[in-house]
């Protein structure tokens, strides 16, 4: 019984979004995917221009609605470039969840309780050659249900070679520790992912990007690929009109994603609409760009 619901609660953020079997739904991070409605448009791509070589400062605050166990998302977070070569980052996120009715052994309901989910991210970003750019974060990890806590620890590493427009990447995300309930732990989604993107700029008006990945989900219990694909227009840095879909053979959700942006000297506001096969997901942010 308790397996059962640590799982239904661990996994209410992808039901709107995907169906897998039971047997890789014991547990699973659920802040697999980005909560930025910028990057949800496009499909989730991994890899964009990096942000060392496009910001000095990028502050979003988004929130996101995923149907239809009224799951929703803040997030808010923060790039900082320091110098050419270095950067910060920190990005907070609480995932909100409905009250569900707790059940005791013999199947009575003895009251409800109100479930959640924090992630705490911060981390740097480095430029240690021409083009080539490095982040490395560290996550703190928390959940809490029907008078349990749990915590984790992960990072990620992620490589970018950028030039002429073309950014080549590969990273390595939620390399870390297991949520623990008792006597039962629960592995995270490790994830490898390897793309890329280019962005065509002809005139100073309009621009086009195109991105791709590939990846695997593991540990064995998980072993799951992953695919995205996205695209963005861009009218004079002001408009932005964007599309995607992302892939997955289990665990990780599947969609297709459309949205649009738009930026006036430096605040910026941008929606994303993400259709599931199970049910609809939105997302709405605001960023500042210095």
């Amino acid at each position: 019984m308790r397996s059962k619901l640590i799982s239904r609660i661990l996994l209410t953020s992808l039901i709107a979004l995907a169906s897998f079997p039971a047997a890789q739904a014991q547990s699973f991070n659920s802040f697999i995917l980005s909560g930025k409605a910028s990057d949800l448009a496009m499909g989730d791509i991994a890899f964009k221009t990096p942000d060392l070589a496009a910001h000095r400062v990028n502050v979003t605050l988004s929130f996101g609605k995923w149907a239809p166990l009224d799951y929703s998302a803040l997030q808010a977070g923060g790039f900082l470039t320091l110098n050419e070569r270095f950067g910060l980052r920190l990005d907070y996120r609480n995932n909100l969840f409905p009250a569900f009715t707790q059940i005791d052994e013999n199947g009575n309901e003895k009251g409800t309780f109100k479930p959640g989910e924090q992630r705490i991210l911060a981390g740097i970003s480095l430029c240690v050659a021409d083009n080539l750019f490095i982040d490395v974060n560290g996550k703190y990890l928390m959940t809490s249900m029907a008078g349990q806590n749990a915590t984790a620890f992960a990072g990620d590493i992620a490589f970018n070679y950028l030039k002429d427009g073309v950014t080549l990447g590969v990273k390595a995300a939620d390399l870390g520790t297991k949520y623990s309930f008792g006597s039962t732990a629960y592995s995270l989604p490790m994830r490898i992912v390897a793309g890329g993107s280019y962005r065509l700029a002809p005139t100073e008006q309009h621009a086009v990007t195109f991105g791709a990945d590939l990846g695997y989900i593991l540990p064995q219990e998980y072993k799951a690929f992953t695919a995205a694909l996205g695209t963005e227009y861009t009218f004079n840095q002001m408009i932005f009109a964007r599309a995607g879909y992302h892939f997955s053979s289990a665990v990780a959700p599947r969609f297709a994603s459309f949205g649009l942006g738009f930026a006036f000297k430096g605040i910026g506001l941008d929606a994303a609409y993400l259709l599931g096969p199970v049910a609809n997901a939105w997302t709405v942010g605001l960023r500042v760009t210095l």
